[in-house]
Formats: structure tokens, sequence, C-alpha cells
């Protein structure tokens, strides 16, 4: 499994910063520079509110469906059609409430149009992640893998082509318009290699079968509920709640794609280690193997990139928006280091759910959204989108502690003791290098961050070497 995980995630990374990172920060971004000002920021918020209440459109049967295929795969034939039928329900019910939930803030006519284009390319996200479930829980990781890419592959031919030819053609509906297009043909692509393997291919539905699938769901549900209102509270409490509200969640949607990009590569890796955590722990194995080669891997890959971007926030903002200012880099700089806690977040999330913790993981998600909450409503008067990121970080922080202390008292992870030692003190040196190298002469943004770079990527090789030998001698015993 270590082996899988391990070709897998290369192959994911390569794809995913090479499509997914090109789309994120030349194709994404130019739309966001073409744009009038605020209207990027009135669309990340709305973005970010249709993704507060997507719980609607999928209840949990993602992951839900992901773990019970990875222990029982012969019930994809059996129960496909009964998810695909109750999902098109849940979607209508999604997209009343997300209109009410407009309508409630106040949006206009005119906003709310918009809001249900956004609304209805996150229904076609949702379906699309279901029906990737089915691959990855069947066993086809490389499969998954590919596909993971090809919305971003046709978004970068629908909207590269038009920034390439007719860029003054851009508008946000027809930027909208085009994600509809790619999600759309995203998901016919996926059911094309599932039709094979289908007995009834049409939707059905049932209601006793439904309600079951409901409510074995819905714990997975409100960890989706709780984990998407602190990650994305926050952009539309900046839109909602501060004076120029609009500007300043343009400022913060700048430096959250530079998060979301670096983030893509540790959400597709939980989405590796999500079916491979249930198929140990079904099978009555140690995950703790695969957790030695995954988290010291993941966890110091990701300080790196928070370190690189921390200490170059400023020239890179500056570099990459044209209406970037001093705030566009302080916002990147407090906001990339809880990237670190989002991967381990995907780690010990994944095992949690693989292992049906999910009670007490919803608790701590829980703490995470009153501190989310209380702590924007106190920093936005005071600091804006600045003070808004701060907050996010410590969330982020207080959330990977926890799920991490759950894993260990609840799955006997005493094994990882000295691998823990080792990433955090290779997390401590990035960090120091961190702080001393812009203090170092003259060096250039680019050089410092490439240095670090170059030590992350010395201390990840040491900890695959180490983990691949940690991993042979437990084989061996």
């Amino acid at each position: 499994m270590q082996k899988r995980f391990l070709s897998n995630a290369f192959l994911v990374l390569a794809l995913n910063f090479t499509i997914k990172g090109t789309y994120l920060l030349v194709v994404e971004r130019e739309v966001q520079n073409l744009l009038p000002r605020g209207d990027y920021g009135l669309y990340f918020s709305l973005f970010n509110l249709s993704l507060m209440f997507q719980l609607l459109a999928d209840f949990g049967l993602q992951h839900f469906n992901n773990r019970q295929l990875s222990q029982h795969r012969q019930l994809l034939s059996k129960y496909f059609p009964y998810f695909l039928g109750l999902k098109l329900m849940l979607f209508w019910i999604f997209l009343a409430m997300l209109l009410l939930g407009g309508m409630t803030l106040g949006y206009d006519r005119s906003t709310l149009g918009l809001l249900a284009m956004v609304g209805l390319n996150l229904g076609l996200n949702s379906l699309l992640l279901f029906l990737r479930t089915n691959l990855s829980g069947l066993g086809f990781y490389r499969l998954d893998s590919w596909i993971s890419v090809v919305d971003k592959v046709l978004m970068l031919v629908l909207v590269g082509g038009l920034l390439l030819l007719t860029p003054e053609l851009l508008s946000l509906h027809k930027f909208v318009f085009a994600q509809t297009l790619s999600w759309g043909l995203a998901c016919v692509i996926v059911i094309t290699f599932l039709w094979p393997k289908l007995t009834y291919r049409l939707p059905k539905f049932k209601k006793t079968l439904a309600l079951s699938f409901l409510r074995r769901a819905w714990p997975y549900a409100l960890a989706i509920l709780l984990m998407t209102a602190y990650t994305r509270l926050d952009a539309v409490m900046i839109e909602r709640l501060l004076p120029d509200g609009v500007l300043q969640a343009d400022h913060y949607a700048a430096a959250y794609r530079l998060l979301d990009a670096a983030n893509m590569g540790g959400f597709l890796l939980a989405g590796l280690l999500l079916p491979m955590f249930s198929r140990l722990i079904g099978q009555g194995q140690s995950v703790v193997p695969l957790l030695r080669t995954a988290t010291p891997l993941i966890l110091t890959g990701a300080a790196t990139i928070s370190v690189s971007l921390a200490i170059t926030a400023g020239p890179i903002t500056q570099h990459l928006y044209e209406f970037a200012d001093l705030r566009t880099g302080q916002i990147l700089a407090w906001l990339i280091p809880s990237f670190v806690a989002v991967c381990g977040n995907y780690i010990f999330g994944s095992l949690c759910v693989a292992a049906d913790l999910l009670r007490p993981m919803n608790r701590i998600f829980a703490l995470g959204v009153v501190l989310n909450f209380a702590g924007n409503l106190w920093v936005l008067p005071r600091y804006g989108a600045i003070g808004c990121a701060a907050v996010t970080s410590l969330t982020q922080t207080f959330i990977t502690t926890g799920l991490i202390i759950l894993a260990h008292k609840r799955l006997s992870l005493s094994q990882m003791g000295s691998s823990w030692l080792v990433t955090i003190a290779s997390i401590l040196v990035l960090v120091v290098l961190g702080l001393v190298l812009p203090q170092v002469g003259n060096l250039s943004w680019w050089a410092i961050g490439g240095f670090v770079l170059l030590s992350g990527l010395l201390l990840m090789a040491w900890h695959l070497k180490r983990s691949t030998v940690s991993i042979d001698d437990i084989n061996k015993s």
C-alpha cells in the first residue's frame, strides 16, 4: 500500500501542480486582473457562500461512498443508481436554500442570478467528486489522478483561449459559464469510464433506501458542514461586514489563490489516503507504515512551501496582481502558515474518517467554527482582512492539533513518536531559515525562496529514505 501511495502521490502532484497550477496562477489570476475592481471579490464571496450550503447537495454521500466501496467494492452496481437519484434530489434542495440565503443577506436580483450560476457549478462539482469516489473506491487511483485535472484542462482551453484571442470580451458571467461547461463535461467523461461496470445506469429513487443512506451519511455531512464553516466563513464575513468589503475580499481572494494553489496537492493526497486507510482498517492491518510514509513527506513539503511564500509574500503578490499593495502581501504572509495545518488535517482527518471517529471529530470542528467566527468578529473591525488571515491560521492549527491528539488516543499510534520528533525538528529548521535569510545581505526574494525550497526538498528526501527503511523493518518483523 505504501508503494501505491507514493507512486500515485507523485503522479497526482505532478499533474495538479502542472495543470491546476497553470490555471490558478496564470489564467484565473489574469481573469481577476482584467475584471473591474471588486467583481472577483464578489464572485469569491458568492463562491464561499455556496460552499457553506454545499452540504445540502452532498450530505456526506461522497465520503460515505468512498469508505464503503473501499471495503466492499461489489456494492457499486447495486447502489450507484440510488446514490445518483438521491444526489439529484439533494441538488434542487441545495439550490433553493442557497438562493433563500442570498435573499436573506440582501443580494439584489442580478447578484442572485450570478449566485444561481455559481450554485449550479458547485452542484456539478459535487457530482464530479461523487463520481470520482467510485473510481478511487474501486482502487483505480491512477485513473482518478488523471480525472482530477480534466475540469482545469477544459478551463485552460475555454478561458485561456478567450484571454488570448479576445480578452476584451471577458466578463464575470462568461467566466462562471465556462466553469459550468468544464465541470459538466468532466462528469460525462467519468460516467463514460464507469458505464461498463454498471448494471443499472439511470438514476433511481427509493424512499427507504434514501433514508438509510442519509441516516448513515449524516455524520459525514455534519463534518463537511463544520469544515466548510471554519474554512469559508471568513470571505463572506469580510464582504458583508466591512465598509469596503468587496475590495478587501478582492485582496483576500488574491492571497487565498496562492493558498489554494499550494493546497491542491494536500487535498488530492488526502483523496488517495482515505480509501487506503479504509482498506487497511477494513482488513485489520496497521495504518502506521502508511502514516509514517505520508506524514513526514506531506508536512515537510507543506512547511517548505509555506516558508517560501511567507518570506516572499510582498514581491510575489506585486508580481502577480496589478492591483496588489502592501496589504495583499501581508494577508498572504499571515494566511499561508495555515497550509501546514491544513495538510495535517487532510492526513489525520482522513484517518479519523476511515476509523469511523466522526463524532469526536465533529466536536473538534464545532470548536473550530466558534473560534473562527468569534475571532473574525473581533479582528475584522480592527485589522480588516489581514487579521482575518491570522485567525484562519490559528483556527486551522487548533483543528489539526485536536485531530492528531484524537488519532493517537484512539488508534494507538505510539510507533509514530520518532517520526514526529524528526518532522517537527525539520519544520523548525525551515522556519528558522525563513526568519534568518531575509536579514542576510541583499538577497533577492527568489534566491531566498529557492534556497528554502532546496532545503525542503533535501529534508523530504531524507524523510522518504527514513520512512522506507522503517516500512521495510516493520514488514520484516
